[in-house]
């Protein structure tokens, strides 16, 4: 009798190689989607996410998990996310764009000083942190619009990091009570995006502060000039102007890091507008304008026409970022692009119309 030996099938090994290395190609990419995920999100303690985090606020749907992930448009108010898609992120998180007058939770607050605390899971390089509230007179009743907000308080950073812990200072409102919805927005200084959270508190006045706070105070958004001080942390664009040590520059070219007065990079524009004229050389004060003469008030500068204000599309020029004016629009770069036509290349193209 012959003995027969057994020769194992090279298939069912071949079979087990290839799921194996599937299997492990899967663990690697979804272990990537989801280190993407987490990075650069963060949420604001006791917001409405938070609130659904914690199991306080009910049926908010898978915010309830993530409540650092409510991203969306930036450049918000001026961009943004649209109007009823405030709270959840342009639509991301719908459940949190429901708002009635008992819908959700509310913090007590007194107006006056407030300190709020932003949850990092990860950090991103960052361009401001801008707080609004809503109008005297809102309607709690209907969907969160721009037109119901008004900014209170803001902070610069200039492309920095943020700790994992971000603490801005506040003033809130002293002049109101009730139900009010604050809106704070986080925006991205390298991405076109930025991370939108909405606290709902129940407001009191503080007799103790004042109903209007003395202009500087932490978090004043008004304390920002019109041109802003050049950051020694910050990357420039081509164009871009600052001030520094009470003089007005513009870039000639990409920059960070080197000083205005001190590198070529910077062309020198003048004085800083917003200095004093000189108090000992005043205009001559017997010899004012006529008053019965006043400049024709018929014929003002138009001010509807803000491409004065931005330089017109090139389409030879490389555009990141930023702003230029084309066939009578404002138009911002959403990433690199040369020689698109702004208007011509829909709405998933490099270019989204901006109204000012």
């Amino acid at each position: 009798m012959t003995d027969q030996v057994m020769v194992p099938s090279k298939m069912p090994k071949l079979k087990l190689l290839v799921l194996t290395a599937g299997a492990m190609f899967m663990v690697i990419a979804c272990s990537l989607l989801l280190a993407d995920r987490a990075s650069a999100h963060g949420w604001v303690e006791n917001s409405r996410s938070d609130l659904c985090y914690d199991k306080v606020n009910k049926n908010c749907g898978p915010v309830m998990y993530e409540p650092w992930s409510i991203e969306g448009r930036g450049d918000f108010p001026e961009i943004g996310v649209p109007d009823g898609q405030i709270a959840g992120g342009g639509g991301a998180f719908p459940a949190l764009d429901e708002q009635t007058q008992d819908r959700w939770t509310k913090i007590d607050m007194k107006g006056g000083p407030h300190t709020f605390r932003w949850d990092m899971v990860a950090n991103h390089s960052t361009n401001t942190w801008d707080y609004y509230i809503t109008r005297k007179g809102w309607d709690p009743n209907s969907p969160l619009k721009r037109e119901d907000l008004e900014l209170f308080c803001r902070y610069e950073d200039h492309g920095a990091l943020p700790p994992m812990k971000v603490y801005n200072d506040c003033f809130i409102p002293n002049d109101r009570e009730g139900y009010y919805v604050i809106v704070a927005v986080w925006d991205i200084f390298d991405t076109v995006n930025a991370f939108y959270q909405v606290i709902d508190v129940n407001l009191t006045i503080d007799p103790s502060q004042p109903t209007v706070p003395a202009p500087g105070f932490p978090g004043d958004p008004d304390r920002f000039g019109d041109i802003p001080q050049w950051v020694s942390i910050r990357p420039y664009l081509e164009g871009e102007v600052v001030l520094h040590k009470g003089k007005v520059w513009k870039a000639r070219w990409w920059t960070r890091g080197q000083e205005p007065g001190t590198h070529e990079v910077w062309e020198l524009i003048g004085d800083d507008p917003g200095s004093p004229t000189d108090p000992t050389d005043p205009t001559n004060p017997t010899d004012p304008t006529d008053p019965g003469h006043p400049t024709h008030p018929t014929d003002p500068t138009d001010p509807g026409d803000h491409g004065n204000h931005y330089p017109a599309w090139d389409a030879s020029k490389v555009y990141t970022n930023e702003i230029v004016s084309h066939n009578g629009q404002l138009w911002q770069a959403q990433w690199w692009t040369q020689g698109q036509e702004p208007g011509t290349t829909g709405q998933w193209g490099p270019w989204q119309p901006v109204n000012p």
